[in-house]
């Protein structure tokens, strides 16, 4: 049940109101975004809530049953406060939004707290932009525990110190300062593609100073670390020994001297694109190396028989 002063339960059962939505959003990075759907700012409680992106809220959608209720936000790309380069490198992605009713004729009698959420598909078209807020619940959507299947579920470098992917106690252990090079840019022809000067290494393999050979990065990752880019990170489609051809493009012009941070990727499997490109660490905390390959902290069971495999039926075969 939601509580509100007596003047603004009052107020909210007149006829006509004075009434304004506010949006608070708290992103990841811990920048903080203040919007109303008045038009004009509106300073509660110490944070001044803004107008100028033009904000306004669809229907809310409220259910007692558990399921994820959602609203969406929808406001102008200003590309001041809120920019179309950030939208689409994921600053927004999983940022809180709270957001409240207040009578703004009469801040006094305070606010109705309506939800908080989190921000989920966010969608552009014609200079405006509509954010979907889902509540809450969503997080109960969340699997917990593990599944098997034909594929690793370790993420590559992760270690009980390292976790890249929190909750998940299947571990790969390779170190991965042992693969991570720098290098930098020599041209690049669009927004996908990267052809880096030459001196990319086989790092972190039996030869490591041999020459990176195609396929080494594919599905690794590369993070621009001057440059307009400095701070992103994309993953590696593919590597052809002399080009980078990126999964999403990159949002700004790269400059010939750019420089990166790139690392090779693992396709879960375990093949030479997958843990048998890498060597066998030990997982007693040290990860010193022990065997050719990681093969040992493979994660996944390949060997298990499939859908295919059980729906499968005696048939006669003429001979």
């Amino acid at each position: 049940m939601k509580t509100v002063s007596a003047a603004l339960q009052t107020h909210l059962g007149q006829a006509t109101t004075t009434l304004a939505v506010l949006w608070k959003v708290t992103r990841l990075d811990g920048t903080v975004l203040a919007f109303t759907s008045f038009d004009q700012n509106i300073t509660y409680l110490g944070t001044t809530y803004l107008a100028s992106s033009g904000f306004l809220p669809s229907a809310n959608d409220f259910n007692s049953d558990l399921s994820v209720d959602s609203v969406e936000m929808i406001g102008f790309l200003d590309n001041v406060i809120i920019k179309e380069n950030d939208i689409r490198n994921g600053i927004y992605d999983y940022a809180l939004v709270e957001e409240h009713i207040v009578n703004w004729k009469d801040l006094s009698q305070g606010d109705l707290f309506l939800r908080k959420g989190i921000i989920g598909n966010i969608t552009m078209k014609n200079g405006q932009f509509t954010a979907e807020v889902r509540g809450l619940t969503q997080f109960l959507s969340t699997y917990i525990g593990s599944l098997y299947g034909p594929l690793c579920r370790a993420e590559l470098y992760s270690t009980p110190t390292n976790n890249v992917s929190p909750g998940d106690h299947y571990f790969c252990y390779v170190k991965e300062a042992d693969y991570q090079q720098t290098g930098s840019v020599f041209s690049a022809a669009d927004a996908l593609h990267i052809v880096p000067n030459a001196g990319l290494l086989q790092k972190g393999s039996a030869t490591p100073t041999a020459p990176a050979p195609a396929n080494w990065f594919n599905d690794g990752e590369i993070t621009f670390t001057s440059g307009a880019n400095k701070g992103f990170s994309f993953e590696i489609k593919g590597w052809d020994g002399a080009t980078l051809t990126l999964f999403l493009p990159m949002p700004f012009q790269l400059q010939s001297g750019d420089t990166f941070t790139i690392e090779p990727g693992c396709d879960k499997t375990p093949t030479a694109t997958g843990c048998l490109k890498f060597q066998g660490y030990s997982t007693d905390g040290f990860q010193s190396i022990i065997a050719p390959t990681n093969i040992l902290n493979f994660r996944g069971e390949p060997f298990i028989p499939g859908n295919d495999l059980y729906f499968q039926y005696p048939d006669a075969v003429s001979s």
